[in-house]
């Protein structure tokens, strides 16, 4: 326990900074753009992540997956030389669908503006964000917590509020949507310099000659479809409150997704610390070191997300109130997507531990069920209650895929 402790304080740490960050943007948007501006901004920034998740195929995952097990430089070569290329396909393809489908991504999602502009930009912006988000791990996967933690959890959201504030202290008025783009050039920039340093201290090159023999996509794809479902339960919301509703809603519905998000700092502190050394144990059949792994974060998020999760609940109205007077009548939907973090951060880090033994398949049918939960339910609820059913529709799915995933690891005797 003090060993996960220690590795995932640092990642705690560079979550903190990168949340308080990202509450600033979410802040300063709303005040000095406006309410509306502030769900673009939103919807913008979700579709650029639909598009990632899909141009990566899961090779974010399957990078953790693997390094870890790698023995040799040359190894680690071969295969980050073999992922690049399917990267740079990959991205390419998104990019193209984007621009292809542009005119009725504007017409469905942008209901009070004209966001061709925002979207070419956006499918630009496709292949610098699908690199910046699978060759971060690598950091991971070479078990360099801290340069990891900075990149993964700091530098997006700190570019975001950096340039942001230069832009209204000196009045400069630049577009937030422009800031989203420009924060996402130099963070992937700066990632590939640091990066190169990295890896030349470990004779490690993608110019290495031969080539990786696995087979990536066979082993990656269902950590892509896992992914691509997770991010879509957590975007889906958005998309279909901006579809029945209006961008005002949906900046209001992300204010309460932001701050509720907050519980799942530590649990993702420890997930993502714990999955390289899940991976590294089950693959020398340690089945033991995976159970400990297992129960020592349990304790430590029990211990450390519930008091969280009272303090959001208890002071719901000064939180929201930081973000403007009119977020202050969510309460009911800020205590009701809390309680789905809640119940996601107690059943532990089951998501990670099903990636990390083999288990990416099961755990692509939960979350498969799970988002068609959400859907029907968003469907039905969102006309009737507004952002208070989309919340509901979140809590349901999630306590589905949490409970579930949680049995499974049971049954199979990983936990």
């Amino acid at each position: 326990m003090k060993e996960i402790f220690k590795g995932s304080f640092v990642i705690f740490i560079f979550k903190i900074l990168g949340a308080s960050s990202l509450f600033l943007t979410y802040i300063m948007i709303p005040k000095y753009y406006g309410v509306k501006i502030f769900g673009i901004f939103n919807l913008t920034f979700a579709l650029i992540m639909v598009g990632t998740v899909i141009s990566r195929i899961g090779l974010d995952t399957y990078v953790i997956r693997i390094i870890p097990t790698l023995k040799s430089s040359k190894q680690v070569s071969l295969f980050l030389k073999a992922i690049l290329k399917i990267l740079f396909v990959s991205s390419l393809s998104v990019t193209l669908l984007i621009l292809f489908f542009s005119n009725t991504i504007d017409h469905y999602l942008f209901k009070s503006i004209d966001a061709n502009l925002y979207i070419t930009i956006l499918a630009l912006m496709i292949l610098p964000y699908t690199l910046f988000n699978v060759l971060v791990e690598v950091f991971r996967g070479l078990d360099n917590i801290k340069i990891y933690s900075f990149f993964r959890n700091l530098s997006q959201n700190g570019f975001i509020a950096l340039l942001l504030a230069i832009s209204i202290f000196f009045s400069l008025n630049y577009n937030p949507i422009y800031i989203l783009f420009s924060a996402i050039a130099l963070i992937t920039i700066s990632l590939i310099v640091v990066l190169y340093k990295f890896l030349k201290k470990r004779n490690i090159s993608i110019l290495e000659e031969g080539q990786y023999n696995e087979k990536i996509l066979k082993h990656s794809y269902p950590m892509f479809l896992t992914a691509s479902i997770m991010f879509l339960m957590g975007y889906v919301d958005s998309f279909m409150i901006s579809y029945y509703l209006n961008e005002y809603q949906v900046g209001i519905y992300s204010a309460c997704i932001s701050l509720s998000m907050i519980i799942t700092f530590i649990p993702m502190a420890i997930g993502g610390y714990v999955s390289p050394k899940v991976s590294q144990a089950y693959t020398h059949n340690h089945k033991q070191k995976v159970k400990d792994i297992f129960k020592d974060s349990l304790k430590l998020i029990a211990i450390t997300t519930v008091p969280i999760f009272l303090i959001i609940i208890y002071f719901s109205d000064l939180f929201l109130g930081l973000f403007g007077t009119e977020f202050t009548v969510a309460t009911s939907t800020l205590f009701i997507v809390s309680i789905g973090f809640l119940s996601e951060s107690l059943c532990g880090p089951v998501g990670f531990i099903l990636n990390m033994t083999d288990n990416q398949h099961l755990f692509m049918k939960i979350l498969v069920i799970s988002l068609l939960i959400n859907i029907i339910f968003n469907t039905l609820l969102i006309p009737i209650y507004g952002i208070n059913g989309a919340a509901i529709a979140l809590l349901l799915s999630m306590l589905f895929w949490t409970i579930s995933s949680l049995l499974v690891l049971k049954l199979k005797d990983i936990v």
